[in-house]
């Protein structure tokens, strides 16, 4: 079951780099801006999202948290995380209330995040190497969240910011999974 993850990480980076290179647009586009060109670029990424974050749910629910003692909230902040990051997928960034509606949705998604990294970061079940990379990757996403909170008109990085993001979030729930 804890392999699971891997297979999650694996379709997410696969996915991505598909959607980054048949959907091409620079550094300054965030992944959900590379597929609102077409309707079928963003179908193909609502669908990557259906596919892969239900499969995390399943990973956390059933083996993460039990078999790492987190508290119930890590459920609740993994249930808010992933059905805003699924619904937001159906609002591409092609301009107007679709554009406000998808950043507030992201946002949301991304926020909830946190608390995931910071339950990580204080629990006593798991090592202080995990314990201590939760606490890197918070302060590091908390950065990367700021940078992109304070350049909501657009940044020339964007993409990087997001990779950034969402890599030290798995890369703290692999350590958890396998030290």
């Amino acid at each position: 079951m804890q392999h699971l993850l891997r297979l999650v990480i694996i379709v997410l980076i696969l996915g991505l780099t598909y959607t980054v290179t048949k959907w091409p647009g620079g550094l300054h586009m965030t992944f959900s801006q590379h597929v609102a060109v077409a309707r079928r670029s963003a179908i193909y990424y609502a669908f990557l999202f259906l596919a892969a974050l239900p499969l995390l749910v399943w990973f956390m629910s059933e083996w993460l948290v039990p078999q790492k003692q987190l508290p119930d909230a890590f459920l609740w902040f993994t249930y808010v995380a992933v059905l805003f990051q699924i619904v937001c997928t159906w609002f591409p960034e092609v301009g107007g209330w679709r554009t406000t509606v998808h950043r507030a949705l992201t946002g949301i998604s991304g926020i909830a995040m946190l608390p995931l990294v910071f339950m990580l970061a204080t629990a006593s079940s798991l090592s202080f190497a995990v314990r201590f990379s939760g606490w890197i990757a918070l302060g590091f996403m908390t950065f990367l969240l700021a940078i992109a909170l304070s350049n909501q008109k657009g940044y020339k990085w964007a993409l990087l910011l997001q990779i950034g993001y969402y890599t030290a979030f798995f890369v703290v729930l692999l350590l958890a999974t396998y030290l």
